[in-house]
């Protein structure tokens, strides 16, 4: 017998029930809130390496996890004894500088500087009112986020609540992506699927940037402020760093602070007034702030986190005053995600496609049309796609560190030491280039054997096609141009077409090296290839083993696929339109 189903009415009833369960459990259990949201950043921030390292040494997720913390603890212990001092030095120097300045700005007595009848203007009170300013809202504001620290370090029930919970989200991480993503009807699990993307790509930015750019900017502040001999140029390099934090006013405030300390203090070593050194430092703090926004913000944060200055403002000063300094440090991202959300709900609700046309598709699949682009050609690189390599240096590595078997298995060994020969193909052509550029071919030729087992590239007469890959290209060939790129002599690669029994007549251009004192680059060598083929960057798709062959492509606009052939992981061609576990399926793709 079914069960029987529920009517409108006690859907209704029932839901407003559990709305207000939740509401309750929300509000009796606020005091988790804080700690929640921070093991949820933790899980965030800890998600790429513990997958880095689980791709790396084939252990299994938890032991990945273990050992993520296990080096994340032993940080926290060895920080702190070797930068901890200083830090301190710094944080009092900070402070001294800090109160000198608000006791300067208070006590203050200029005179008037414009009076007329019996009304004048002067600064003194001006200072006053801007050093009460300082010393009400910018000491909070440090207090509040060095309160926030030592409440995380030192209250232990929040810590390991913070460490237990993240160790478990980490763990399972996977099995929680996939169950929120059954619960979603099915015609919305795409939309789903690609609204997480942009939001997880908005977050990594925010918080990968903002560490960067604190970073950047503080030492570029106390190189400055070192050279024009600003007292404590070390503090104020600090309260910068810590200023990027809140993006927009924050520079604004740590230049004013600095600026300000200068016209008071002066230089420890340049000849000029406190006037004039004053504006030489609000000058450096201006042209920090300019490479900041013009070349720093967009390379390290990225388009998907800007807002507004407006918008920023106002989102911080709301944070400040209801979720003090957690909400002001992620005040910025959340923002750009509930902008991400509601571009999402307006396009839906006027019948537009809610994602932009670029975005790569995942399971529908036209022949010929890869990431919006119409395919008329194929580009291969030689070794690794099409042959294949040679591992032996990498295997002869692997079984030199036999005492590492109890820890460290063989064939876990041989896959690392063999991923590490496909990382190292770039720094080895790298080191090519650089031998031809300053014309030491002898070295070169003797030390090119070495090279080529470095970048797991097999001697020319040992050269071989990878299974299936022969048919593979004829087949291709019939609906495809198709090209041939490689660093090998043109007279190795006749000999290994005619070895494999493939005509050159199947591919419309073949870039080798026809002489290796005239060694064209990567990017040359991939025009040479279009240009034969008589096809644009836009109809091409290029297929390659590595990142660092796809460059060239990425730098063209061509279509890049990166092919990972039992080795490589995805998160190796996080650029790449198109990720194929083996070049056979390509032919699915085109």
């Amino acid at each position: 017998m079914t069960s029987k189903r529920w009517n409108s009415t006690t859907k209704i009833i029932v839901a407003s029930l559990l709305a207000l369960l939740a509401l309750g459990l929300l509000v009796t259990f606020r005091a988790m809130i804080r700690p929640t949201i921070v093991a949820l950043l933790l899980t965030f921030i800890l998600h790429q390496p513990v997958n880095w390292v689980q791709a790396r040494t084939g252990w299994s997720r938890g032991a990945s996890v273990g050992g993520v913390y296990l080096f994340l603890i032993l940080l926290l212990i060895i920080t702190p004894v070797a930068f901890l001092p200083r830090l301190v030095e710094s944080l009092q120097s900070l402070s001294t500088a800090l109160g000198t300045l608000v006791n300067d700005l208070q006590t203050a007595a200029l005179g008037p500087i414009f009076q007329f009848g019996g009304y004048q203007i002067s600064l003194d009170s001006l200072f006053q009112q801007v050093g009460t300013l300082i010393q009400d809202v910018l000491s909070p504001a440090a207090a509040g986020a060095l309160g926030f620290a030592l409440s995380l370090t030192t209250t232990v029930l929040s810590t390991i609540y913070v460490l237990v919970l993240g160790f478990w989200l980490l763990k399972d991480i996977g099995i929680l992506q996939r169950s929120l993503l059954n619960s979603v009807p099915v015609d919305y699990r795409e939309d789903v699927r690609r609204l997480a993307v942009d939001l997880s790509n908005i977050w990594y930015a925010f918080l990968r940037g903002q560490f960067v750019l604190a970073l950047v900017v503080g030492v570029m502040t106390w190189i400055a402020m070192v050279i024009v001999g600003l007292p404590n140029a070390a503090g104020f390099a600090l309260l910068a760093a810590l200023m990027e934090f809140l993006p927009t006013v924050g520079p604004g405030i740590s230049g004013a602070i600095g600026t300000i300390f200068a016209l008071f203090q002066g230089s420890t070593w340049l000849p000029v007034n406190s006037f004039i050194f004053a504006l030489i430092v609000m000058g450096l703090y201006v042209v920090i702030t300019q490479i900041e926004s013009v070349y720093l913000i967009p390379r390290l944060v990225g388009r998907r986190v800007n807002l507004h200055p407006a918008v920023t403002f106002a989102g911080i000063i709301s944070a400040a005053l209801v979720f003090g300094f957690l909400g002001v440090l992620l005040i910025t991202p959340t923002i750009a995600s509930v902008r991400t959300l509601l571009a999402y709900v307006m396009r839906k609700l006027r019948d537009q496609e809610p994602f932009e046309s670029n975005y790569t598709q995942s399971d529908v699949r036209i022949p010929g049309l890869i990431a919006g682009h119409r395919i008329q050609a194929i580009i291969f690189d030689l070794d690794g796609v099409l042959t294949e390599l040679d591992f032996s240096l990498a295997d002869r590595m692997a079984d030199r560190m036999s005492w590492t078997e109890r820890v460290w298995p063989a064939p876990v060994r041989r896959t690392a030491f063999r991923r590490l020969l496909l990382k190292l193909e770039g720094p080895v052509n790298w080191w090519i280039g650089i031998l031809l550029w300053v014309q030491l071919y002898d070295d070169l030729e003797r030390m090119t054997g070495f090279l080529n087992r470095a970048r797991a590239f097999p001697q020319a007469n040992q050269l071989a096609l990878r299974p299936g890959v022969a048919d593979l290209l004829r087949n291709l060939s019939r609906s495809y141009h198709m090209g041939l790129l490689t660093s090998r002599p043109r007279a190795d690669v006749d000999c290994f077409l005619e070895r494999a029994g493939l005509s050159p007549t199947l591919f419309s251009a073949i870039t080798a090296q026809a002489d290796p004192r005239s060694a064209t680059s990567p990017s040359e060598a991939l025009a040479l290839a279009m240009k034969g083929m008589g096809v644009t960057a836009g109809q091409v798709i290029v297929v390659g083993d590595s990142e660092w062959k796809l460059r060239p492509a990425q730098a063209f606009g061509a279509v890049r696929c990166g092919v990972l052939g039992g080795l490589a992981v995805a998160s190796d061609f996080a650029d790449a339109d198109l990720v194929l576990e083996d070049l056979g399926e390509l032919a699915d793709w085109l």
